[in-house]
Parts: C-alpha cells; structure tokens; sequence
C-alpha cells in the first residue's frame, strides 16, 4: 500500500481543512514527519488508520473523540484517504459517529460512523474532487466498507499498527526481554491462535474421546447390574440356566396341549349327537308353523285367480277412458273457437275507429316537419358562431390570468421590499454580534489549551502518586514472599532429613552379615543405622514441603519482576512530569471556560454574515427584476381587456337571429332531437293505425272458420264414446263381473305373479317339511341325548391350565432372547469400543505431544512462534548487518526458560570477537540499530508470508531521541544513512520524530505547526 493524499477535516489537533500530499515523500523515499510534542504528527498515522478501518491508532482510544474540540461545529469531522495498491488506486471517505447542531431549531443531533469506498484507478490526482471520487465500491455501511479494504489489503487494523507503524519502543523492549515477556510479545506480533486454537481442539477431542469411552463402558457394567449380573461370564451363565428354564416348561405346555385335544374330542362328538336330537326338535317346529299357515294360502289362491280375470277387461276400460278424454278435448277447443270468434270481431272493430281517428289529425304532421327545418337551420347557424364563442372564452381566460399576475407581483414586490429592511436592520447586528463572538472566542481556545495542559500536569502528578503507592504495596509483598521463602526452604530440608533418616533405618533393618547391602554393594556391615522404623506420613510431608517451596519461590520471582517494572514505569511517569509546563490551576480555569462558555451562549447561534449579505445583494436584484416585471403585467392586463370586449361584439352579432333559449348548443340540439322524435312518433302510429285495421279483419275471418272446424270434431267424439261404453258392458256380462267386483279386483293384478309364487313356495315348503321330520325321526332312533355340561368344564379347566403353560413359556423365551440379545449387544459394543480405542490411540498421543508432553516439553503454540522468530531473525540480519559494518548478526540463544518455554533467547553474534553475547552488551546506538533491524524484518515476514499484502510505504514513529550525539560516535547519523539505504528497495520510509538534527539530515517531508486555534502541516522538500 502506498499513501497517496490524505484530507482530514476537524479530526485531532486540525480544527480546520488538512491535505497531505505524500507524491514528493514517496519520490524523496526517505521523509519525516516533524514538529513538536503533542503537535500532532502522530495524528497523522492516526488518519490513515481511521479512514481504512473505523479505529484510531491507539486502540484505546474511541473514534468518537477524534474530533478537534476547537473545529467549528457547523464543519463535520471527515477523513479522505487517497492510496495505490500495484497499479490500482483507490479512495476511502469515512466520518465517525459525531454530534452537530439542528439544521431545525436549537439542540444537537448525532450523525451515525458512515464510510465509503470508490475505485478511482485511471483519474489523476488532480482529478479526485469530492464531486469525482471514482466507481462506487461500497457506500454508507461501515461493515461492508471495513471487509472490502481488508480484502485489499490482506491484513487488519491490528497487523496495520505493527507492520507499517513500527513501535520502536516495543522492540526495544523485546531485545532485553526475558524469555517470559518476549513470548508475550511475539504472541502480540504474530497472530498463533490458530495453533494455540489446533492444540485446544485436539485436547478436547482427546479428552472427549476418553471421556466417551469410560461413559460407556459405565452403561455397559450398569446394564449388566440392571439385569442382576455382575460380569459378562456370569451373564452367558445366567443365559444357560434361562436356556433349562425354558425346554421344562415347554414340556410342561406339551402335555397340557395333549390333554386339552383329547377333551376337545369328545366334547365334539357329544356336541354332533346334540345336533340331531335338535334338527328333530326345529323339523317338528317347521311342520306346525306351516300348517297354521295353510287358511292365509288358499286366501291368496282365491284372490290371485280372480285378478286374472280382471287383468283381460283393462284394454276395454282404457278405450272408454280414452274416449271421455277426447271428449272432454273437443269441448274444450269448440269454447276456446267461439271466444276467438267473438274477440276477433271486436278486435276489428276498435282498429277501424282508431284509423278513422288517425286521419282526421294527419294535417299537424306537416307542421311539425315545418318546426324541425327551422331548428335546423339554427343550429347551422350556432354552428358558425362557435369559433367565435371560444375566441371570446379564451380572451376571459386571459383577462382573468393577467389580472391574478398583476396581483401576485403587487403582493411579491410588497414583501421583498419588507425582506430587504428587515436583512439590513439584521446585518448591523450580526457584525456587532460577531465581533463580540470572536474576541470571546479566541479567549476560550487560550483557556482551553491551558486547561489541558494543567489537566496533563495533573494526570501525571496522579500518575506518579498511584505508582508510588503501587511500589510501596509490591515492596511489601516482595519482602514477605522471600520471608516465606526463606522458611519453607528450613521446612523442606527438615522434612528431607527426616525422610532420608527413616530411609537408612529401613535400611538397616534389611541388612544381613555377608549380603550385599542394596545401595554400595558392601558385604560388611560395621555401623548400621539404630533405631525404629516410624516413617507414616513423612514421605507425604517431604512431597508437601517441596511442593509449598516450588509454589513461593515462584511468586517470589514473580513479585520481583512485577516490582521492576512498576519501578520502570514510575521512573517513566517522573520524567513525564517533569518535562511538563506548569499552568494555573484546573478549577480556575474550569471557572474562566465555564463564563465565556455562558457569554457565547448569550450570543445566540453563529451568523453568517457574508451569506447575510450574499441575501441583499440577492434581495436588491430581484426587487429590480420584480418591478420591471411588474410594469409587463400591468400593460398585458390592460391589452387583455381590450381584446375581450372585441371579441364579445362579433358574438352578439351572430347570435341575433337565434332566440335567446336556443343559443345553447345543448338545449337546441335537445330541442331539435324532441321535435324529430315527436314527428316520427306521429307518422309511425297513422302508418300503424293502417296495418292495425287490414290485420284484424283477416283475424276475425279466420277465427270464424276456426269455429266451425272445432263443431265438427266435437261431434264425432260424442259418437266414439257412446260406442267404447256399450262394448265394455259386454265384456264384464261374459266375465261373470259386475262393475263394483271389477273394481275390487283390479287392485290385485299388481300382485298375481307374487300370489303365485307364494302359494307353490308354501307347497314345496310343506313336503320339504314333512321330509326332514321323517328323516330326523330315523337318525335319533335309539339314541340317549347327551348332557354337554361336564365335558365343557373339562375343556375350560384345562385350556386354562394349557394358557398358564404358554405364558410361563412366554415369558422364559423372552427372558432368554433379551439375555442373548443383551449379550449380542454388550460383546459388539466392548468390541467396537476396543477398536475405536485403538483408533482414537494416535489423537491422544498427538494431542500429548502438542501439549508440551514431549522430551522438549515445548508446546505448539511455543513451537510455531519460534518458527516464525527464526523467519524475523533472518530477515533482520539481512538489515543489522551491513547496518552494523558487518560486524553483528543476531541468533537464537540455547536458553531455558521453563516447562513450555525454552529456545526464544536472542544473542547477538559479534564478528570481531568470533563469540556471541548478550544482547543487552550492545551500546544504545547499536541496541537501536538492533531494534530497528528487528522491527524491519518483521515487516520482511509479514509480506513475504502473505502474497497479497504489500508494503509500499513503513512509518517508523520515535526512538531517534537517544542518538543524538553518543559520546561523539555520531551514531544518529549513521542510523540515518543506514535508512537512506533502504529506499533503493522500492520501500517509502516515513520518520516520526521531533529530533532537529534529523529534520536536518532529512528535510523532505512535513512539519506540523501548533497554534492556539488548531495545528496545521507544512510541506517541505529539498529546494
């Protein structure tokens, strides 16, 4: 990534509009970044941070409180960061959540943290403009923003802070490092929680798995006490006994079944003889039933016969019913004939009086066709008039028009002229106000910066009191450590006596003359230890003692170390304090801000005074323009009545000849529609009455011969009837029948087949009956009926018998098919079990190992930061060396630092010697060198590693002040000339730094300026 522009708008110390243009630094390669303590050039790096990820450089600090206390309210805290990544360009925008002043009455309100992010490869610099920031990437949604520079980039705000801000003081601090505390910051610098998260998982995973396997071997002994057993060999016992259980008691239900079969036999037989006697029984039954039936049958006998007889007169019956209906038929049409006969002839009748009617008023048609001409005639002359009625319309439109304008610009002129007198009285009193806004001001920013400068003297003062308070707490506690340290080393070695005591009396005991003794091999014995053997609890003692010793010489070291470097930091905290300027105290300050605070309030809200008068230059042009186009409206009013009346003349005068009630268009043609209608409506009926009376007399004579058709026909149906009536008497003579039987047994022909069949049934019925009797009557002879009762008892008793049998079977089999089930079950699980046991062995031994379980007690998180050290060290002596004339080269030292942490010591290789030594031998000068050449090395790793992140540009922020001039060596500058070297690399260097002499040695660059009312960034180059 190579910085390009940066903008920052109200964002630190910069109260106002800040551009960073970094081309003349990137081309120079080697720049600086100067100014005084707390002007702001870290602020800068802080920018930069801030526009690509949302954070400031100190991760501590909110990006809420970027904002400039001193920047105008109105102007909005905004970061712009212009960059190039290969041959791309890109443009960040972003603004972090603020409060700003209601557009709408008094209060504030607060903007949300936004962010957007443009593509602007191809647009020159020049070219980039808040308006042309390039193609949307992504807009508004910080997320979406913060992902995409990171897909970019290749790293995040963390990796940013170390990789391309290099902290020199950090590294310092790691050059002289215990093993301990350079773990904990190479931990910080290399991000290893994927192998710290690796180890975590495969000890879970091992400890899951064991864990599994000794639950379920638990289910497995609960399942087998569950079921009464306290082994597998006494389950396969269990199940053998089961296996005898169950053969018993299906002997058992065998001889129950056979049994239960040789009852059921004679119950069966006995229940056949019982069977017969009770067919006998149910034929005499049948026989008495059929014949108290036999009077009912010879009823039906009688009634179907005579039916029959009936059944061959219905054909006569029917001709005479036939012939009544005929009868009544003719009657009926002969009426309805003669009715329209009668009708007929009236009908045309009244049609011959209305004719006569129509023609005496035939002559008001004529008039009618008079009044329709006329009507049409004015409605061709209406027609011509229109045009002229539009044109008259339309002159009222724009009469009506002209003259609502001209009011409007009365009433407009009126109240620019009253907003021009009010914006004059109102700018005299904002250049009053203002005046008095600015002395007030210029005050606040003067009482401002005192007061943070009292509250920093006041912070560091607190500063010094809590490390003073927390070394006089830690001194404390250190001493009483080594206190009890001091007695549980006396402890420890009294139990260590004790125990070795007792072991040579345990010895002794065991000795036997001419046997070797079991510790030096002596045959002869001549002083052997005397004594009793009361050893109980010593050896736990010993173990206990040793354990307590271990435990408080730890915290002994651990408190030392934690004194020290409270006393760092207090010594830190002193010359902080020191190097600070006295100011009033904060309370009065605090008072004085409070008041020109509550003046400015009096004040009222800002007034700006050059847009005021913006306004009444604005308001004096549009009253000119105002009156002139006031004087246009007035003339156009005057023309439009003109042209009104003229056109309202010509109308008048076509429309004379029209009266007054037809000059509608509407109403004539209404008017003209009713005469045409009542003219057709009049011929139409005279036209009507006409056809009426021709179509009338055809009717009546037709109905007329209708009349006597329908006389003819009733006659011949009278005659027919006559004729079926005497031929149907007859028939009923020759059948023996008078009318009332031939109606009695007419209902009964529906039922003759059904008679019929009843009868035969009943007759067959009978001698089926009169069979069975005689044949139940023969099978019975010389028989006994049996009494079923005892045999069925017999049955009962022992079919229960035989079920008590099965259930007992029942529930053997089952017990014994759960037992082998059991036993299926349990011998493939401790089978699976033991193969994934075997399987699972590998896990637990690599989870072992990667737990620092191994000879080297090294775990792998410990194991891959070294890996990745060896990568920086190698990096680093590619700098250090011919930084240092070839003469140093930095290596790993063969220490040990603990179970867990050995092998992260650093030496330094020195060639004129031939030997290594501590790092911590190394002058100032060459312990920065040192320092620098690590810091840069890591940035070597780090790019290398990942292929997608580049490092254009590093910023390398303070630790030039201890080389100024040390002890004449000139060592600062060759730090500096060994900078210069690195920019032949393709790698911008930015130095951060108040230092004169490097400002000296390296001009190009920016100097950040401090003043009251905000810093501002000077550019700087060689010229």
């Amino acid at each position: 990534m190579k910085p390009v522009r940066l903008t920052m708008q109200a964002f630190g110390p910069y109260a106002g509009r800040e551009v960073v243009d970094f081309r003349n630094a990137m081309e120079a390669g080697l720049f600086g970044i100067y100014g005084q303590t707390g002007s702001g050039k870290s602020t800068i790096f802080s920018a930069m941070t801030f526009a690509l990820f949302g954070q400031a450089a100190k991760v501590e600090q909110d990006a809420p409180t970027l904002r400039c206390d001193s920047a105008d309210e109105d102007l909005p805290t905004e970061v712009e960061f212009v960059f190039d990544i290969a041959d791309k360009r890109y443009v960040v925008r972003r603004r972090p959540e603020q409060r700003r002043p209601k557009q709408r009455g008094t209060g504030e309100t607060r903007d949300a943290h936004e962010a957007w992010l443009f593509n602007a490869t191809g647009l020159a610099l020049d070219a980039i403009t808040p308006d042309n920031p390039g193609k949307v990437i992504e807009e508004k949604k910080v997320a979406l923003v913060g992902k995409a520079i990171e897909e970019l980039l290749g790293y995040g705000a963390h990796q940013f802070r170390q990789i391309v801000l290099l902290p020199q003081g950090r590294f310092e601090a790691f050059l002289a490092a215990d093993t301990k505390a350079r773990l904990a910051i190479l931990r910080d610098l290399f991000d290893v929680s994927l192998y710290r998260s690796l180890a975590a998982s495969l000890k879970a995973d091992a400890e899951t798995s064991e864990r599994k396997f000794r639950e379920e071997r638990a289910i497995l002994a609960g399942r087998l006490q569950l079921e009464g057993f306290e082994s597998l060999d006494a389950l396969k016992y269990g199940i053998a006994t089961a296996d005898g259980d169950l053969r018993a008691l299906q002997r058992i239900e065998d001889e129950q079944r056979a049994r239960l079969k040789q009852n059921q036999t004679a119950l069966e037989g006995a229940r056949v003889v019982e069977a017969l006697f009770q067919a006998a029984e149910r034929a005499k039954s049948d026989l008495e039933t059929l014949a108290n039936k036999s009077q009912e049958i010879e009823t039906i006998e009688l009634r179907y016969r005579a039916a029959e007889k009936t059944a061959s007169l219905l054909a006569f019956e029917e001709l005479v019913t036939q012939a009544e209906q005929d009868l009544q038929i003719a009657v009926g049409a002969h009426t309805t004939a003669e009715e329209r006969s009668v009708a007929a002839a009236q009908e045309a009748e009244a049609a011959s009086i209305s004719h006569q009617d129509e023609e005496a008023s035939a002559h008001e048609i004529g008039a009618l066709a008079r009044e329709v001409e006329i009507l049409a005639r004015h409605q061709i002359s209406l027609e011509k008039s229109r045009e002229a009625a539009v044109a008259a319309e339309m002159a009222d439109i724009k009469l009506t028009l002209a003259r609502r304008t001209l009011q409007t610009g009365t009433d407009h002129l009126a109240a620019l002229s009253k907003k021009r007198r009010d914006g004059s009285e109102g700018l005299k009193t904002a250049r009053l106000l203002e005046a008095q806004r600015s002395i007030l001001e210029r005050r606040l920013a003067t009482l401002e910066v005192s007061l943070r400068l009292a509250e920093n003297v006041e912070k560091a003062e607190q500063d010094v009191a809590i490390s003073l308070r927390q070394i006089e707490g830690l001194t404390d506690k250190h001493r009483g450590l080594a206190s009890a340290s001091s007695e549980a080393r006396l402890d420890f070695d009294h139990a260590e006596r004790r125990l070795s005591d007792v072991q040579a009396l345990y010895l002794a005991q065991k000795l036997q003359p001419g046997e070797p003794c079991p510790v030096c091999g002596a045959t002869h014995h001549p002083d052997p230890s005397i004594g009793s053997v009361e050893h109980a609890g010593l050896d736990i003692a010993f173990r206990g003692a040793r354990e307590e010793l271990d435990r408080l010489q730890s915290a002994e070291r651990d408190a030392y170390t934690e004194l020290a470097s409270a006393r760092c930091i207090l010594t830190e905290r002193e010359s902080r304090l020191a190097a600070l300027e006295r100011a009033e105290p904060p309370a009065e300050l605090r008072e004085d801000i409070l008041t020109v605070k509550a003046s400015l309030e009096t004040l009222g809200p800002v007034i700006d005074i050059q847009r005021v008068e913006s306004n009444l230059e604005w308001l004096d042009q549009e009253l000119a323009t105002e009156e002139a186009a006031h004087d246009k409206h007035r003339l156009a009013a005057q023309q439009a009545e003109t042209d009104a009346a003229s056109v309202g003349t010509l109308l008048a005068a076509m429309l004379a000849e029209i009266p007054a009630e037809l000059r509608n268009r509407e109403v004539l043609d209404a008017t003209l529609r009713t005469k045409q209608q009542v003219l057709a409506q009049r011929e139409n009926t005279h036209r009507a009455a006409g056809e009426a009376l021709i179509k009338a007399s055809e009717q009546a004579l037709a109905a007329r011969k209708d009349l006597e058709a329908a006389e003819e026909v009733l006659k011949d149906r009278q005659q027919r009837l006559t004729k079926a009536r005497a031929d149907f008497a007859s028939r009923l003579a020759q059948a023996n029948l008078t009318e009332d039987a031939y109606q009695t047994f007419k209902s009964a022909i529906v039922s003759i087949e059904q008679d019929r069949a009843a009868v035969e049934t009943y007759r067959r019925e009978v001698h089926a009956a009169n069979d069975a009797a005689r044949r139940a009557e023969d099978t019975i002879a010389g028989r006994e009926r049996p009494n079923l009762s005892p045999l069925e008892d017999g049955v009962r008793e022992v079919e229960g018998a035989l079920q008590s049998a099965q259930g007992l079977r029942a529930d053997a089999a089952a017990r014994l098919g759960q037992l082998n089930k059991l036993l299926v079950e349990l011998a493939e699980t401790i089978e699976r079990l033991d193969r994934a046991e075997a399987e699972s062995g590998p896990l637990r031994e690599l989870a072992a190992l990667v737990d620092a379980k191994n000879p080297l007690n090294l775990d792998l998180e410990t194991f891959a930061i070294g890996a990745m050290f060896d990568r920086v060290l190698t990096a680093a002596n590619q700098r250090f060396g011919p930084m240092s004339n070839g003469r140093y080269r930095l290596e790993r030292a063969a220490e040990g630092g603990g179970r867990g942490r050995r092998g992260l010591g650093i030496q330094v290789h020195d060639i004129h010697t031939g030997k290594p030594r501590p790092t911590t031998t190394l002058s100032g000068g060459e312990g920065f060198i040192a320092a620098l050449a690590l810091a840069l090395g890591l940035a070597d790793v780090v790019e290398s590693a990942n292929g997608k992140v580049r490092l254009d540009t590093i910023f390398i922020d303070e630790g030039f002040g201890s080389l100024d001039t040390e002890n004449g060596t000139g060592t600062l500058d060759q730090v500096l000339q060994a900078l210069n070297s690195l920019v032949n690399e393709n790698r911008s260097v930015g130095l951060i730094s108040h230092v004169p002499l490097v400002q000296e040695v390296i001009p190009n660059g920016f100097y950040v300026r401090k003043e009251l009312s905000g810093s501002h960034i000077e550019h700087r180059g060689t010229a």
